[in-house]
């Protein structure tokens, strides 16, 4: 398993390129309607009232609400679901520093490419196809391929003064889409051993009225994951030394990187739980409780 704790691509001089785009940009001298939709300091906000004008967005919720973050920023916070979109295709250019890892999670889209430069010069590229057939013989054989909503590109090459462009492809019509990109310095905190757990739980509201009458809330649901892994004895001071340092940290975390069959068991979220335990003179076994974000 590696973990990846995120590097904060939201601040300044970080994003330094992309094609998507975000509302109409805040004006203190414009009058705003009921219900229109503006973007300040990252986020979109809400008009509230009519006859809006000169009340900064973020100051006074009487006349602004807070509707998520914009477009271009989506991507970047700890939800899924709130996704970067564009029809078309979908790129952005990062100045991140030194990393090792990228993970990518709610894809849509026919690809993904990365590539990694400094200056001029081209460090590393590298495609994925996320339309896979993979699975079963007979779903080979019969079934149409499907959108494969996450990936994660492992022991990447990087400088401090690289650059990194990621590109999702998509058709002319078709919408492309990426709702968590996570990128920083990659954790290798041991081997997954057989049996770990990737229970879904469901956050909607599903009961009777008063009238008996069935009323289901959608509300999404969130991943989690939970096993054992295997590190050696040499690895036991600097795996305790990254728990202890990232209690309450919402990190990517990837089972078994490298191998596309499980790419779905990608959680991103904090560990609720860890229990390393010196199994013998060689090795230490880490048992981890880890609760997605959605």
């Amino acid at each position: 398993m590696i973990v990846i704790p995120p590097i904060d691509c939201t601040a300044p001089g970080v994003l330094i390129a992309t094609n998507a785009t975000d509302a109409a940009a805040w004006s203190a001298i414009m009058t705003y309607a009921l219900d229109a939709q503006i973007s300040h300091a990252g986020r979109n906000w809400l008009s509230v009232q009519a006859g809006n004008i000169g009340h900064t967005p973020g100051t006074d919720p009487l006349w602004w609400l807070d509707d998520g973050p914009v477009n271009s920023l989506a991507m970047f916070d700890t939800s899924v679901q709130t996704a970067t979109t564009r029809t078309g295709g979908l790129s952005w250019t990062l100045a991140v520093g030194r990393f090792t890892a990228i993970g990518l999670m709610g894809l849509i889209g026919k690809s993904v490419a990365i590539t990694i430069q400094e200056g001029a010069t081209l460090i590393g590229t590298e495609t994925r196809s996320l339309l896979s057939s993979e699975g079963t013989y007979y779903s080979f054989c019969f079934d149409a391929p499907y959108q494969t909503d996450a990936t994660t590109f492992s022991g990447l090459p990087s400088s401090p003064a690289c650059t990194v462009t990621i590109s999702i492809d998509a058709a002319p019509a078709a919408e492309a889409a990426c709702g968590l990109c996570v990128i920083g310095k990659q954790f290798f905190a041991g081997e997954a051993k057989y049996g770990f757990a990737s229970p879904i739980e469901d956050r909607g509201r599903h009961y009777l009225d008063i009238s008996d009458n069935p009323v289901n809330l959608e509300r999404g649901y969130s991943k989690n994951i939970s096993g054992t892994l295997v590190s050696e004895r040499l690895a036991y001071n600097r795996l305790m030394s990254f728990l202890a340092a990232h209690i309450g940290v919402p990190m990517l975390w990837v089972a078994t990187p490298g191998i596309s069959d499980f790419v779905g068991a990608n959680v991103f979220g904090r560990y609720i739980r860890s229990n390393v335990v010196i199994e013998n003179r060689s090795q230490v076994t880490t048992n981890l409780e880890i609760s997605g974000y959605r």
